[in-house]
C-alpha cells in the first residue's frame, strides 16, 4: 500500500505583548518581586523602580498586573517571608509563586551600588515552564527620571526579550527540520515551548516530528495531541494528529473515526482528508474512499483539499485519466509539489501520452536541475516521447560533468532503440575507456551485444541473403562474450549463463552459414 502523506508546515511567530498571553484577547498576567538591595540608596532605587513598573503595567491593556498583596500571600503560602525580599529571591520560589498566581511572567532581580550609579540585574521568570530569561544588566542613577526611564525601557524590552528568544529557537528548529535533523529540531522546539508553552504551532510541529519514522515516539506525539485537544475539543488539527497516531499504531478503524471527526469540524482540512483516504486504504475500502471524496467534491467543486486526495486515490486505483485533470489543476496553483508532479508524469506514461509526460518531466527537473537521478529520469521520458536529441544532449552534459556510468548506459540504449547503432557503439567505446574494469559496465555492454546478436541469430530461413545477418550476429555475440568474460561479483553467474548461450548461438549461426554455402554450391 502506498502511504499517502501531505505535510503543511508553517510557523506563527510570537508578536509582542499579546503573544505572551494564553490567547490573543487575554492580557498577560505579570507580577513584580521587589528587587533585592543593599543599603538605603539601593532600596530607594528598588522602590522607585517597582513603582514605575507597576504604573506602566497597570496602564497597559496588554498586561494584567498582579497586586503586591496577592504576590506576598503567594510567597507566604510557599514558606517564604516577603520581608526577606530585600535579600533577593531564589528563582524556584519565583516560579512556584507565579504558578500559584496563574502568572505568565514574574520580573525580579537585584540592585547593587556601582560607583555613583547603581547596577540593575533583572530576570523574567516564565512560571508555566520554570524557565528564566536573563536580561542584560542596566546602569541607573539615583534620580526619579532615570529610574522611570529605566522602567519604561525594561517594559519595552520585555516583549522583544521573550519573543526574540522564542523566535530564535523556532528559526533554529525550522532549519533543523529542513535538514531532517530531528534531535536538534526537538531540542529547539522544546526551548521555544519552555519560554511559552502555549505556542500551538510549535506543539504541532513537535508532535509531527515524534511521528517521524526515524524518531518513532508515538506515545509522545499522542500526549501532545491530546493536550491540545483537552484545551480545544474541536481542534481539527489535533483530531487529525491523533488519527495519524492510530495509523502509526496500525489501528486504521480508530484512525478513520478521528479523521471523520476532523472533517466534520473543518470540511477543508486537507490533512484530515488524506488521513481518511489512507485509513480507507488500510481497511481495503478504496471504493468507499473515492465515493466519499467524490460526494464531498460535488458539494465543494472548487475545493483543492478534496481534489488532492481524490486524484491520489484515482492514481492508486490506476484510473489515470480521472487523476490527471485534478493533478494539473493543483500543480497550476502550486508547481513545487514534486511528488505530485512525478505521479502526473507516471499517469501520462501509463495512458501513452509521452509528450505530456516529457513536458512535465522537464518541469520536474527544473526544481532540482543538478540532480543526476532526475536528469536520467527526464532523459528516459524524453526518449520515449521521441525527443532523442534533447535526451542525448542532456545525458552528454551529465557525462561531461560527472562521468556518470548510468548516463553512458542510458545514452547507449537510446541510440540502440532509435536505430543509431554506430552512435551506440561509440558510447560503448567511451564507456569502456572510462570504466575499463567496471563489472556493471562490462555486464551492461555484454548484455546489449548479447541481445542484439541473439535477435539476429534467431533468423532461421536458410537462404544466402541471411548470411550477412548471421555474420553480424556472430560479431555481436563475440563482442558480448569479450565483455561478459570480465564481469565479476554477484552478476558473474548471470554473465556466464549468457556466455554459454552466446557460444551456442555462435555455433548455430556458423552451422546455418555452412549449410547455406554448401547448398548454394
Amino acid at each position: 500500500m502506498i502511504r499517502i502523506t501531505f505535510v503543511i508546515t508553517c510557523l506563527i511567530l510570537l508578536a509582542c505583548g499579546t503573544a505572551l498571553a494564553s490567547g490573543d484577547s487575554e492580557a498577560a498576567r505579570v507580577g513584580i518581586v521587589p528587587f533585592g538591595y543593599s543599603g538605603s540608596d539601593a532600596r530607594w532605587v528598588s522602590e522607585k523602580l517597582y513603582d514605575g513598573l507597576e504604573d506602566i503595567f497597570e496602564e497597559s491593556p496588554e498586561f494584567s498586573f498582579i497586586s503586591d498583596d496577592d504576590l506576598d500571600e503567594a510567597f507566604e503560602n510557599l514558606g517564604f517571608n516577603p520581608s526577606d525580599f530585600e535579600y533577593g529571591v531564589p528563582p524556584d520560589f519565583v516560579a512556584d509563586a507565579g504558578v500559584a498566581l496563574g502568572a505568565e511572567m514574574i520580573i525580579y532581580g537585584n540592585i547593587a551600588p556601582a560607583g555613583d550609579e547603581f547596577q540593575v540585574y533583572w530576570n523574567v521568570s516564565i512560571p508555566a515552564s520554570g524557565n528564566t530569561i536573563n536580561a542584560d544588566p542596566a546602569m541607573v542613577a539615583k534620580n526619579s527620571d532615570p529610574v522611570r526611564e529605566l522602567a519604561e525601557s525594561m517594559v519595552a524590552e520585555l516583549s522583544e526579550l521573550v519573543g526574540g528568544r522564542i523566535q530564535q529557537a523556532l528559526d533554529q528548529a525550522t532549519f533543523s527540520i529542513h535538514m531532517n535533523n530531528w534531535s536538534m529540531a526537538i531540542m529547539f522546539l522544546n526551548q521555544a515551548l519552555s519560554v511559552d508553552p502555549t505556542l500551538l504551532e510549535a506543539r504541532f510541529q513537535l508532535a509531527d516530528i515524534y511521528l517521524e519514522a526515524d524518531v518513532d515516539s508515538v506515545d509522545k506525539a499522542l500526549e501532545m495531541y491530546e493536550g491540545i485537544l483537552a484545551e480545544d475539543e474541536t481542534n481539527a488539527d489535533a483530531l487529525t494528529g491523533i488519527g495519524n497516531v492510530h495509523l502509526a499504531l496500525d489501528d486504521a478503524a480508530s484512525a478513520k473515526t478521528y479523521f471523520e471527526n476532523a472533517v466534520d469540524v473543518d470540511p477543508e482540512n486537507a490533512d484530515a482528508y488524506l488521513g481518511l483516504a489512507e485509513a480507507y486504504q488500510a481497511l481495503g475500502e478504496l471504493d468507499q474512499a473515492i465515493s466519499s471524496f467524490e460526494t464531498a467534491l460535488a458539494a465543494n467543486p472548487d475545493n483543492l483539499s478534496i481534489k488532492f486526495p481524490l486524484c491520489l486515490l484515482y492514481f492508486q486505483t490506476e484510473e489515470y485519466s480521472k487523476a490527471i485533470p485534478y493533478m494539473e489543476e493543483i500543480l497550476a496553483i502550486n508547481s513545487n509539489m514534486s511528488g505530485l508532479r512525478q505521479r502526473l508524469i507516471q499517469s501520462y506514461v501509463k495512458i501513452g501520452d509521452y509528450g505530456k509526460a516529457a513536458d512535465n518531466a522537464v518541469i520536474y527537473l527544473e526544481s532540482d536541475s543538478g540532480n543526476s537521478q532526475k536528469i536520467l529520469y527526464t532523459a528516459q521520458i524524453e526518449s520515449w516521447a521521441g525527443r532523442t536529441t534533447s535526451a542525448a544532449n542532456r545525458l552528454e552534459s551529465l557525462i561531461s560533468s560527472t562521468g556518470s556510468r548510468e548516463a553512458y548506459i542510458l545514452l547507449a540504449s537510446i541510440y540502440r532503440d532509435s536505430g543509431q547503432r554506430g552512435a551506440m557503439q561509440g558510447v560503448f567505446s567511451r564507456l569502456s575507456s572510462s570504466y575499463p574494469n567496471d563489472p556493471l559496465a562490462n555486464y551492461m555492454m555484454g548484455a546489449f551485444y548479447y541481445q542484439s546478436g541473439s535477435n539476429k541469430a534467431r533468423i532461421s530461413e536458410l537462404v544466402s541473403e541471411n548470411i550477412p545477418t548471421w555474420q553480424g550476429a556472430i560479431n555481436d555475440l563475440n563482442t558480448a562474450v569479450s565483455y561478459l568474460s570480465n564481469v565479476t561479483g554477484y552478476r558473474a553467474s548471470s554473465a556466464q549463463s549468457m556466455i554459454q548461450a552466446a557460444n551456442n548461438s555462435i555455433s548455430l549461426c556458423e552451422e546455418k552459414i555452412d549449410r547455406v554455402e554448401r547448398y548454394s554450391q
